[in-house]
């Protein structure tokens, strides 16, 4: 019994694995790039039931569906080009149909969107896409949520922001810290898929809505630090050009480029769900135990 979860090699799609391996004899591993150090250390744990599927053409994306008990597609981690992200979702589905596989789920972390709007209003996109795949599988289940936090699994902002204030560099930020999110606790983010019902989408956001600045001050404090200033004309330029559709890939690796943009406003859809764990429940003072650095490739993040 095979589990296919593409977008697996990112931070969710491994969390995802790390809590469903037990239930299937088979998981296989679909992503553009799973030869990545936190995949190799996944399959350590986990051992030889993880197959990898690296996903470089249409015909490996058809060969790890096929046969499976259930698809998961995550979003991946890849920022450039919203017709790409969507195409895997539907291209997925197309192929999921053909093999009469109903358990079709998409996890969708907001800030691994594209955010990106030279393609067309982001929104509009993947409303549009989600759409066309519920004409072709109309149990397609749909989970969104805020930016994720926790000892396993990191929205990559968060992460970045304890690396960077634990290794005294500058905070990544935009808008002078002003925009709004509700963080969003990984055990609150798999109660929520494991509840999924067919047909349903969830929006999934967390107890409390937190300006950048305030999650960056909580963080401050747990890693042991003076919280950072988010005003300053170098904060104000790097953020109007990192956030600007046409300039910021120019200027800027676009994972770099991805978070500005995501910082530069509110993250505050209406919700279906609220979970209950708080971003100071997990970052509390004097809790820091290090964290592993994020190896920001131009386009593939670990």
């Amino acid at each position: 019994m095979a589990l296919t979860v593409i977008g697996g090699a990112n931070f969710f799609g491994r969390y995802l694995i790390r809590a469903l391996a037990g239930q299937y004899s088979e998981i296989r591993l679909a992503d553009m790039y799973p030869y990545r150090k936190a995949v190799y250390g996944l399959q350590e744990e986990i051992g030889d039931k993880i197959v990898k599927h690296p996903l470089h053409y249409s015909l490996n994306l058809r060969q790890c569906i096929e046969g499976s008990k259930d698809v998961i597609v995550v979003t991946h981690d890849y920022f450039k080009l919203a017709f790409g992200k969507n195409f895997y979702l539907e291209k997925a589905a197309g192929y999921a149909k053909n093999a009469g596989i109903k358990n079709f789920t998409w996890v969708g972390p907001h800030e691994l969107d594209q955010l990106n709007g030279l393609d067309g209003d982001p929104e509009k996109l993947i409303q549009e896409t989600i759409s066309r795949v519920r004409l072709l599988i109309p149990e397609f289940s749909v989970l969104r949520a805020n930016l994720l936090f926790g000892e396993n699994c990191t929205s990559l902002a968060i992460h970045k922001a304890i690396e960077s204030l634990s290794t005294s560099q500058s905070v990544l930020t935009a808008n002078g810290g002003r925009s709004k999110f509700q963080p969003v606790h990984e055990a609150d983010a798999l109660k929520a898929f494991k509840e999924l019902k067919p047909g349903e989408t969830v929006e999934l956001a967390g107890p409390e809505v937190l300006s950048w600045k305030e999650i960056v001050e909580i963080l401050s404090k747990y890693a042991n630090v003076n919280s950072p200033s988010h005003d300053g004309l170098g904060h104000q330029l790097a953020s109007t050009v990192g956030s600007c559709n046409y300039l910021g890939d120019l200027f800027y690796p676009s994972h770099y480029s991805q978070l500005y943009k995501l910082l530069s406003k509110d993250l505050l859809p209406t919700p279906t769900k609220v979970g209950t764990t708080k971003l100071s429940d997990v970052y509390g003072p004097a809790k820091f135990k290090g964290i592993p650095a994020l190896n920001w490739h131009r386009v593939i993040l670990d």
